[in-house]
């Protein structure tokens, strides 16, 4: 597949375009997938079995495809040919990837060994990070996109020769993952609510009370859009919702304490 011309119409191999082709509709769909389901709160096992298998299929790509790539095509460049824009968007697409392709192997081994990793391995406050992976996965299938137009499609006559690469270099890091918490829209509180049992509210330390803070707002924010949901329903089925943002509530709630160890 390296040597075989690909199907898109551009200069780039067959690896190249299935590479590209595969993070446009698998990959890079599945990471919003994966920040649609934390931040619907849906963590075991939806969201944890999508980060999982996105990291898994990024290193096979890297290690199968990139890293030859990169060895053959863009590391014999760097010493005297770094400004050359087909050696340096390579170099950027690398640091992004790698930066995003560590942190979100570190966060799968944090969701599968939880309970069994010392205190010092675990960082404080993992939703930061889960949203600073997402972001530089999606920067760098920007820039991995970008890579490919300009080895590909763009004419590189006028540029510093060197030998074409053959496969494209594509997203090296992961999604999903988590997870850019939008804020919801804050409307006027339905009156009448069905008023159930609160969720008793998680002891707070000193190290995580800014955590918690945080997550109660987004708890109680959400329960707002909720009830504002529920005000577009018909009057025999608002009762019904009222009750169910009421029960979400307090499980958002009773989760607080667990994210924020």
């Amino acid at each position: 597949m390296r040597t075989e011309p690909g199907f898109l119409g551009t200069n780039a191999p067959l690896s190249a375009d299935l590479t590209l082709i595969a993070y446009l509709l698998l990959i890079v769909p599945a990471m919003l997938i994966g920040f649609y389901f934390a931040r619907r709160k849906w963590f075991e096992p939806h969201h944890k079995l999508v980060m999982t298998v996105i990291t898994i299929l990024n290193w096979v790509l890297i290690l199968l495809v990139m890293a030859v790539s990169y060895s053959e095509n863009v590391a014999p460049g760097l010493s005297d040919n770094i400004n050359d824009r087909l050696i340096l968007i390579p170099l950027i697409h690398l640091i992004f990837g790698a930066t995003a392709q560590l942190l979100a192997t570190y966060l799968v081994i944090r969701m599968w060994l939880e309970k069994s990793l010392p205190d010092w391995f675990k960082v404080k406050n993992i939703k930061r990070y889960m949203r600073l992976t997402l972001f530089l996965w999606l920067l760098t299938a920007s820039v991995g996109a970008f890579t490919y137009f300009t080895w590909y499609v763009v004419d590189t006559s006028a540029s510093t020769q060197i030998v074409p690469p053959v496969t494209t270099e594509e997203v090296p890091g992961v999604v999903l993952t988590e997870e850019i918490t939008l804020e919801p829209v804050t409307t006027e509180e339905i009156p009448a609510v069905i008023e159930t049992e609160t969720a008793p509210q998680p002891v707070v330390t000193e190290d995580a009370s800014t955590c918690i803070i945080e997550e109660q707002t987004e708890c109680e924010a959400e329960y707002q859009q909720e009830l504002a949901d529920c005000a577009e329903e018909d009057a025999d089925k608002q009762a019904e919702c009222q009750q169910d943002a009421q029960q979400e509530r307090a499980e958002c709630l009773g989760r607080v304490a667990d994210r924020c160890e």
